[in-house]
Formats: C-alpha cells, sequence, structure tokens
C-alpha cells in the first residue's frame, strides 16, 4: 500500500450510519457500524454475523459487513493484508448481490474492492451498475431520498478512502447526496475527508466537519477529524482538547484513545499514552500499530516486564510481525531474561527483512550472549553492530570487554585500536589497551600506550605503575634498570598519599631493592648495597613479612660483612 493509504488508515473513521429500515432493525445494524466504526472488530463481526443470521435476505447488511473488512485494514494496515480484506469483502458484496440484486449498495461495495486493488475500470462498471439501480428518468423505481443519498455518500467516500483522487466523481456524488438529503452529516465527513487527504486543503476540509459537527453533534467522527487536523497543524492543545471532547461523546470510542496515545506520546507525556493505549487495546481487541506504540511507549518508561508481555502476547495473535520479537528481546535483556533475549533476536534476525535490522539488534545479542558468558561469539555481534553503525564506539568498547574476559587479546586489541583512532576515546581506553598489550607480552607497545595516558591525565597513578611494570619486563633480570626511572617517578608522584597508594609503592621500593642488589652482586660496591637496603627497609616499614627485601638485605650484609682475605 500507498504511505498515503496508511495515512489514511490512521486518519479516517466514516460514519457509518444508514436509513431505510424498521427500528428494530436498524438498531441491530446500528450497533454493527458502531462497532466498527470504534474499531471493536470483534464485537462489530460478531453482531453482523448475528444480523446476517436475522435477515438473510437484507443486501444492506451484506454491504456493511463487506466494508467491515475493508475498515479493518485501513485500522491496521500492518497486520491485515489488502489483497485478504478486498476478497473477504468482495466475496460478501456477491452474497449480498445475489440475495437482494435491486439494491445498489452492494455494487458500490465490489466498486470500493477495485479502487483499492487500483482497477478504476472495473470500479467504473460496477458504478454503472449501482447507479441504474437508482431512481431517474429512465428508472421509475420508488427509493427513499436517505437511502439514495447513502448510496451517493458510499460512491464518493469509496473514492476517498482508496485514496483514488478523482475530486469529479466525488464532489458530483456528494452534491447529488445533499440534493436528496442536506442534513446527513455523513455528506460533510466525506467532503472534509476528501478535501484534506486528496487535496492537502485543511480550510475547506475543517468547515466541513464543522458543519457535520452542527448537524450532529452527538457523534464523535466530526469531532475526532476536527481533533485530526489540529495535530496535522501542530496545534497539539487544541487536538488533545478536541479528543478529549470526543472521549466525553462516547467512552467507548476506540480510536479517540488511540490518537490520544499517539499524541501524548508525541508530546511526552509517557504516562497518559500508556493509560491510552490501555484503553484503546482494551476495546478494540488489538491494532498492531497501536500496539507497537503502546510498546514503545511502556519502553520509553522503563516498564520492561510489561513489554515483555505486551510483545509476547501480540505474537501469539501476528506472528509474521518482526518488529515484536525486537522489542520481546530488548525487554527480556533488560529484564536479565537473556537466553531468551538470545532466542527472540536470533528469530528476529531469520524473519526479518535485511533493510528493517538495526545496528543495535546485534549489540543486543552480543550482550546478550555476553551475559550466558559466551564472551567470543559476544564480541563478534558487538563488532558487527559498530561496522554498521561506528558513531556508537560504546559497541568496540564492549567488545573489546568481552575479547578480554575469553582472552582473545589480538581482538581485544583490534577493537581497543579502533576506539582510540576516533574522537570519541577516552584515558580508560589507552588504559585497556596498555594492558591488553602486556598481558600478550608485547611490553614496549604497553610502555608507549602507558606514556600517552600519563601524558593525557598526569595524576592518574595507575599509568606510572604499568609504564613501569611494562619496562620491568623488558629487563626481567634488572640488569639495564630499564624500570629505574619509572619506579623512582612512581615513588615521587604517590609521596603525597603514601598510605593511600602502600602497595604501588612497595611495589617500587622491591624493584628498587632488587635492582640495586644485582649491581650489588656484580660490583661488590658498599655504596650500591647501602642503597638496596635502604629500599629493602623501605618496603619492610610498609610489610615487614616481606621474606624477599629481608633475604636481600641479610645477603648484602652477610656479604658487607665478611673480613676481606688478604692474599
Amino acid at each position: 500500500m500507498s504511505s498515503k493509504t496508511k495515512t489514511i488508515g490512521l486518519f479516517i473513521c466514516v460514519a457509518l450510519w444508514v436509513a431505510g429500515v424498521s427500528i428494530t432493525k436498524a438498531q441491530t445494524l446500528q450497533d454493527a457500524i458502531r462497532f466498527t466504526q470504534s474499531e471493536q472488530f470483534e464485537n462489530a463481526n460478531k453482531a453482523y454475523q448475528s444480523l446476517i443470521g436475522q435477515q438473510p435476505q437484507n443486501g444492506t447488511n451484506y454491504f456493511y459487513y463487506g466494508d467491515y473488512y475493508i475498515r479493518k485494514y485501513l485500522a491496521d494496515t500492518v497486520a491485515v493484508n489488502i489483497k485478504k480484506a478486498t476478497a473477504d469483502a468482495t466475496k460478501t458484496f456477491e452474497k449480498g448481490v445475489s440475495v437482494d440484486p435491486v439494491n445498489p449498495l452492494n455494487f458500490i461495495g465490489m466498486a470500493e474492492s477495485a479502487l483499492f486493488l487500483k482497477n478504476t475500470a472495473k470500479a467504473q462498471e460496477y458504478l454503472n451498475q449501482a447507479k441504474a439501480l437508482l431512481p431517474s428518468k429512465q428508472n421509475k423505481v420508488k427509493m427513499a431520498k436517505e437511502d439514495q443519498a447513502t448510496a451517493y455518500i458510499k460512491i464518493a467516500e469509496a473514492y476517498v478512502i482508496s485514496m483514488t483522487n478523482d475530486t469529479a466523481v466525488i464532489f458530483s456524488a456528494l452534491r447529488q447526496a445533499e440534493k436528496l438529503n442536506p442534513k446527513d452529516f455523513n455528506i460533510y465527513l466525506v467532503e472534509g475527508d476528501a478535501y484534506i487527504y486528496l487535496l492537502n486543503d485543511g480550510s475547506n476540509a475543517i468547515n466541513n466537519y464543522n458543519k457535520a459537527y452542527r448537524i450532529n453533534p452527538k457523534s464523535p467522527a466530526a469531532q475526532l477529524r476536527i481533533g485530526r487536523l489540529w495535530v496535522r497543524s501542530k496545534n497539539y492543545p487544541d487536538g488533545l482538547t478536541a479528543y478529549k471532547q470526543v472521549v466525553q461523546l462516547d467512552a467507548s470510542y476506540a480510536p479517540a484513545y488511540k490518537e490520544l496515545g499517539f499524541l501524548n506520546a508525541q508530546l511526552g507525556n509517557s504516562n497518559e499514552a500508556k493509560q491510552n493505549f490501555q484503553k484503546f487495546l482494551e476495546l478494540s481487541s488489538g491494532n498492531t500499530d497501536a500496539q507497537m506504540q503502546y510498546i514503545n511507549t511502556l519502553f520509553e518508561l522503563k516498564d520492561f516486564a510489561e513489554v515483555a508481555k505486551q510483545a509476547q502476547n501480540a505474537i501469539s495473535s501476528n506472528a509474521s510481525n518482526t518488529d515484536l520479537y525486537r522489542a520481546l528481546a530488548y525487554s527480556n535483556y533488560e529484564i536479565g531474561k537473556y537466553s531468551e533475549a538470545k532466542d527472540a533476536l536470533e528469530t528476529f534476525l531469520k524473519k526479518a527483512p535485511e533493510e528493517s535490522v538495526r545496528p543495535s539488534d546485534y549489540a543486543y545479542l552480543g550482550r546478550s550472549f555476553a551475559k550466558m558468558k559466551q564472551d567470543s561469539i559476544a564480541g563478534t555481534f558487538l563488532m558487527k553492530a559498530y561496522s554498521l553503525d561506528t558513531i556508537r564506539v560504546e559497541y568496540l568498547s564492549e567488545a573489546a570487554a568481552s575479547f578480554t574476559i575469553c582472552k582473545a587479546y589480538s581482538k581485544a586489541i583490534e577493537a581497543y585500536q579502533k576506539k582510540l583512532a576516533t574522537p570519541f576515546k577516552t584515558v580508560q581506553d589507552y588504559y585497556y589497551l596498555g594492558t591488553a598489550y602486556y598481558t600478550t607480552q608485547q611490553f614496549l607497545k604497553a610502555d608507549s600506550t602507558f606514556t600517552m595516558l600519563i601524558e593525557k591525565v598526569p595524576t592518574f597513578i595507575g599509568g606510572y605503575l604499568w609504564k613501569a611494570r611494562s619496562l620491568s619486563q623488558t629487563d626481567p633480570d634488572s640488569k639495564t634498570g630499564a624500570a629505574l626511572t619509572a619506579y623512582q617517578t612512581l615513588i615521587e608522584k604517590t609521596q603525597a598519599e603514601a598510605d593511600k597508594y602502600k602497595s604501588e609503592r612497595k611495589e617500587a621500593y622491591s624493584y628498587l631493592n632488587y635492582y640495586y642488589f644485582v649491581q650489588f652482586n656484580a660490583t661488590k660496591s658498599h655504596e650500591i648495597g647501602r642503597k638496596s637496603i635502604e629500599y629493602g627497609n623501605k618496603v619492610l616499614e610498609i610489610d615487614p613479612n616481606d621474606t624477599n627485601a629481608k633475604k636481600i638485605n641479610d645477603a648484602i650484609e652477610k656479604t658487607m660483612n665478611r673480613p676481606v682475605v688478604k692474599k
């Protein structure tokens, strides 16, 4: 369907009042029509079936029952297939013709179906048959003026709701109806619809809607249209007022709650929108567009358990709507049901067309795998998400974290490198990349990375510590003192908060204690030996039970106190 047809499905709710039957029959038919008009389709279907069972020879019943299928499609173009809707409608209209061949309405109904299928030539054939049954100079049949007017209104309406832009036919039919029954407010509803949806003329549209409202102020249809016009022109306060007036006119009029839900959601009134959609769905027995908007509103309110419930319920009746699986997956993830989230996303990715898949779908799938401790798979999907949306650099951070957990360090490094190449890099990225280099024994790269970290955040002690550790690993025997300056700098940087950084200072003193011990063994210099002992004592001040410092100090003192043997 075209976007315009979908739009009219949201905005049209045509009044369907009919004249020309007895009071008892009219009341029964009016009930069925009212249910259809209010998008209470289950109740409408039951009412029409009951009505036809009671009056199987009344063609008017078949017309409105056939039209019901078209209205159901217009109310939910996502869930209802237009070909099936028109097929069901046409079958019903044909039955109406067979039982009541002199009733023009079912021929108009078949024309309506043909117009929705863009078969204007076939539609014209049916309309010619319908018009031949109406009173004219050639056809002296008796028919109440109200019934004749209804037929002409339905001709015009068929063109409008199918978005068939033939305004000559539409306005000609409406002028005929107006001559026959100028007090039928439906004339002005359809005319207003023609102006706004086919001609984009809001001024003439609202004039007609106001005229319809003046003729029948108790009908919610005109007031609903007025509200939609206000919303269309972004006059939201007046739109809100109009919708509330509709509810006051008829508290069971479901479309008003749907429109209130959409408008309140747009205005950020999430709680009100939630209540509106709940009421609409309660009255209408489900509508895919409204269900999805309701689910989106619940998601904004972070009512994830209710999102999962609503999505699951909707899937049971409309498993073909892939967006429901996405909603189910996201909400299950948010409430900690990670396996269920994974399953729903996998189903979504199998069913959904490629163009409807979002980067966030892969991100949520990756996160679900991460929560299930399947980190390698998690990282892969998170990288996939980033490849589709390179603005979302948090996907890189999450992927790198998952790769680190499963010890896929080369992939973690790749992710951090990508992150650091973006304008959104953080100091944490330097830190984690440096530790990944360190873990994979790429110590010089680790040193360079921690040096960059120190330049960016000179107050971060972790940068000095890991720089020293990295350099220490390039000189495992402490022969060259590669980490000497780095550990001395660490001691200097932590001097003001020595108690806070006892562990870091102990590590630095331990390095210096051992480094000078190695130098003492090589030179037997007492000065160097005393320096080693000095650092060993500093270690013992922090940790009196440190056995390495004790052993080194004891060994140096024993050597220095050993008598010199003269040759």
